[in-house]
């Protein structure tokens, strides 16, 4: 009875500290997708760069470094979707709210901005994050067998 328990409770956590790390690591991502540009109208930037010269106090000549996302955090950006579509009005009846105030905690957002933000005490925050985390980790051991094996394996 107690290994049921035991398992039951291993599987929770499990799933709740995979939610964590797959959201923090999808807002990492998020930082290393290109915005979209336009390149036929230059920003200031580009202006600024297409004017340097060799003889120019600064010049460098090594090119920019561009950071890209890895395979594997571009596979839990795509989770992180998944996951916070799954927030629906059976987990809490604002899921808007949640999803925002998920995506923002997983952008490492202190309790207290967030608070700020939507104009609600930190704690009242803390509290409706995690009980909508245990709603949706209670959701996906129930219903979504495939996301526990594919996704957090």
């Amino acid at each position: 009875m107690s290994s049921k328990i035991d398992h039951e409770i291993n599987q929770y956590l499990f799933v709740r500290t995979n939610i964590i790390n797959i959201l923090a690591d999808a807002a990492i991502a998020e930082r290393f997708i290109r915005a979209p540009n336009n390149k036929r109208c230059p920003s200031m930037y580009q202006m600024l760069e297409t004017y340097y010269d060799k003889k120019d106090w600064g010049y460098h000549a090594e090119p920019k470094l561009k950071l890209r996302g890895t395979p594997k955090q571009m596979q839990n950006y795509d989770t992180a979707i998944d996951l916070l579509l799954m927030i629906d009005t059976d987990i809490d009846k604002d899921p808007v709210l949640m999803r925002k105030i998920s995506w923002m905690r997983a952008n490492r957002n202190k309790w207290t901005v967030i608070g700020k933000y939507f104009g609600i005490n930190r704690t009242s925050v803390k509290r409706m994050y995690d009980r909508v985390l245990d709603k949706l980790s209670n959701k996906i051991i129930t219903q979504s067998v495939d996301i526990l094996i594919k996704k957090f394996s």
